[in-house]
């Protein structure tokens, strides 16, 4: 009925899983364990680090084409190499480049909308923007189905009413044990979840742009995550005009000059944070072009019910004066567990033996197109195009 399965070049999924969250809980520690919360510089750090490991992965690249006599089958981290520059693109270089820039503006937009609802999210549960990033997945489904206009079939169709019956229930049960008063009206908490909807489709618009661009045009991964790096520090600095980040940097040097003197491991983990930050893009933009968005969703969603575990135990998440907290906790926990589920099926680590549900995957169609007389069966299989970029 289930069987578990892996795809090519899974390495890279799970080294943005895994530097995903080294990532994280660089950036909790420094938060929660420092104090040290002026989101403003670790926007500034987050583009630094794709702009400055985009680039550099990009000049090696072309290093690593100099000094080598390539051939079709040359790659360099999962990507081919290209070998003839003269490849016919879908599009103009000027419209290329305003999509890297709408790319990396919709990336600092998603950035700036998460820092905006910061102190909303302290007015109820901690984890409500993480557990309902589920509607990402749908989100670049929806993209890649109707802006891409690539294939999706059976068994991600289920995934996805399966994901959102969850994301509904999740919400119906917000409402149930959100406690609403003076400072969250229930007119408040919707604006909240609206803002959290619209700050995850601005997420999905990066990733289904970087994936027309790399599938459609061709285009270098790491130098659009160059490009879009400098796109996010541009503005980011513009916004330092518009929020003043000083008297907070004053306030918390005065705090640390007087009681604890953390200052430099406060410089420590801010240099390790934009160097994972660096090193989680490059696998991002990898991932993308190999595998799609969704894969991309999925490194987002996939260690949520560990999250909702850590933030109920050490932040106390889920509490309710309306009482039954571990029920919230519970209820969450379980369409946690089947939204990540859902993720494994969609991108195919997951196969389910019913319903026809494994017809249409990459495993099943391999299966049947080695068997006689099956020599015209990968023609159907919705794989990530494998084009060389530039």
């Amino acid at each position: 009925m289930i069987k578990f399965t892996t795809r090519p070049n899974m390495k890279y999924l799970v080294n943005l899983i895994i530097w995903s969250f080294v990532r994280d809980i660089i950036l909790d520690v420094t938060t929660y364990l420092f104090l040290f919360n002026v989101a403003i510089i670790y926007l500034i750090l987050y583009f630094l680090g794709e702009f400055i490991f985009g680039g550099i992965t990009y000049l090696y690249q072309k290093r690593y084409k100099k000094r080598k006599n390539l051939t079709k089958n040359d790659t360099f981290l999962a990507i081919h190499l290209i070998i003839n520059d003269k490849l016919k693109r879908s599009d103009s270089k000027w419209k290329i480049y305003f999509l890297i820039f709408l790319a990396g503006f919709s990336d600092f937009v998603d950035s700036i909308l998460s820092i905006g609802l910061a102190p909303g999210l302290d007015r109820c549960s901690n984890s409500l923007e993480n557990r309902m990033r589920g509607i990402l997945i749908i989100f670049d489904a929806l993209f890649y189905l109707f802006v891409l206009r690539l294939q999706i079939f059976k068994h991600q169709f289920f995934s996805i009413y399966v994901i959102s019956i969850c994301l509904i229930i999740t919400i119906i049960i917000e409402f149930i044990f959100q406690d609403i008063n003076i400072f969250l009206s229930y007119g408040k908490f919707v604006l909240l979840i609206f803002l959290i909807i619209i700050q995850i489709l601005f997420n999905s618009l990066t990733d289904s742009i970087e994936k027309y661009l790399f599938e459609y045009n061709y285009v270098n991964p790491f130098k659009v995550l160059m490009i879009e790096g400098l796109v996010g520090l541009v503005f980011g600095f513009v916004y330092c005009f518009c929020y003043n980040p000083i008297p907070e940097l004053k306030k918390f040097y005065e705090y640390d000059h007087n009681n604890k003197k953390i200052f430099p491991y406060i410089i420590l983990f801010s240099v390790l944070f934009l160097i994972l930050c660096g090193v989680q893009n490059i696998f991002r933009v990898v991932t993308n072009k190999v595998y799609s968005p969704m894969a991309l969703a999925l490194s987002q969603y996939f260690f949520n019910p560990i999250y909702i575990i850590f933030t109920l135990i050490v932040e106390k998440d889920f509490e309710s004066k309306r009482g039954n907290t571990y029920l919230f906790f519970s209820l969450n926990l379980i369409l946690t567990i089947i939204i990540s589920l859902c993720g494994c099926v969609y991108n195919e680590f997951i196969i389910l033996f019913f319903c026809g549900l494994q017809h249409e995957t990459y495993k099943e169609i391999s299966f049947r197109a080695a068997l006689p007389d099956s020599e015209d069966e990968l023609d159907n299989i919705n794989v990530c195009d494998e084009e060389d970029s530039l």
